[in-house]
């Protein structure tokens, strides 16, 4: 062990997966206090919402899809924005997974920047300067009348299993607990616009403005399995991961999962959420390790949220 972890390429694979699991606790701290609209501790820091922007088109586009064209406008000399960087990757994660859904058939989703002034701020906003980060797409918009619950918890136009109502609702919660605001424009058949303002920083931080890339890929050809009925989750995992240059593979269930082993071949690793209707995570990681004695796997799951009646 000792030897293992004298070795450069080791304590590489060591150092990534450290910067992976801290992303992901404070992804997974934020959220929940975020989606119900509870004050929550963020850590605002001065940032350049373009670059922002920049390094997730990646992202964004793995997650949308090829039919959906991204584009952006980002002002130039836009001014740092006081915000927690966490829950801005999540607000555009958020607002991009709503502009695909709205454009099954495939559409434009536009990303804009601007420096809002004093005098241009929208009137129940605090007098004060702006950043404004917008999401625009062309889909299928929202009625008057569910336009006006579409912040509310829970509240989907969706199927059922298809959406939670969580998205703008958590987006609603960042905007105004930065201390900014949320905005949204939409005609049935017009498309939608969400307008998120925050407030401006009057500097970038010495951090912000030396911020360090992302450290480069350390595996080489690992092809990872991953399996969850969500489909927002499973998306989310399949874009992550592969953003890392991992080759990826994706299931909704575990019959699913097996029938897809047993074409692809050999992966390693299996990525799986515990709670699925039929077979559970743990069943299908004996049932594949039938298959392939070597597997290796990972087994994942989150906290079960239920509504009481009191």
């Amino acid at each position: 062990m000792e030897h293992w972890l004298k070795s450069e390429e080791s304590l590489r694979r060591l150092r990534a997966a450290r910067l992976a699991a801290e992303r992901g606790a404070r992804l997974t701290h934020q959220l929940p206090a975020c989606l119900f609209s509870r004050k929550q501790r963020l850590a605002p820091t001065p940032l350049h919402l373009n670059r922002l922007v920049g390094e997730a088109s990646d992202m964004l586009f793995r997650t949308i899809g090829a039919t959906i064209r991204i584009e952006t406008v980002l002002t130039e000399g836009l001014w740092p924005a006081l915000v927690d960087p966490t829950q801005i990757e999540l607000v555009l994660l958020n607002l991009a997974i709503n502009a695909r859904d709205a454009m099954p058939e495939g559409g434009r989703l536009t990303i804009r920047t601007a420096n809002v002034s004093r005098g241009d701020a929208p009137a129940d906003l605090a007098p004060g300067d702006y950043v404004l980060i917008s999401v625009s797409d062309t889909g299928e918009g929202m009625s008057e009348e569910v336009l006006k619950r579409a912040v509310e918890p829970f509240f989907t136009t969706k199927e059922p299993g298809k959406g939670s109502g969580l998205g703008l609702s958590m987006v609603h919660g960042v905007a105004t607990q930065s201390g900014g605001g949320l905005h949204i424009d939409s005609r049935l058949g017009r498309g939608t616009t969400v307008n998120v303002y925050l407030p401006r920083a009057r500097r970038l931080s010495a951090a912000a403005r030396e911020r360090e890339p992302l450290p480069a890929a350390v595996h080489e050809r690992t092809t990872i399995m991953v399996v969850d009925d969500d489909p927002d989750v499973r998306e989310i995992a399949v874009s992550s991961l592969e953003s890392l240059g991992y080759d990826v593979l994706a299931a909704e269930n575990g019959p699913a999962a097996l029938d897809l082993l047993a074409r692809s071949g050999p992966v390693d690793l299996l990525f799986v959420d515990m709670a699925m209707p039929g077979m559970n995570g743990v069943e299908l990681i004996r049932r594949a390790r039938e298959r392939q004695a070597d597997l290796r796997a990972m087994l994942v799951t989150g906290c079960s949220l239920r509504a009481s009646r009191r």
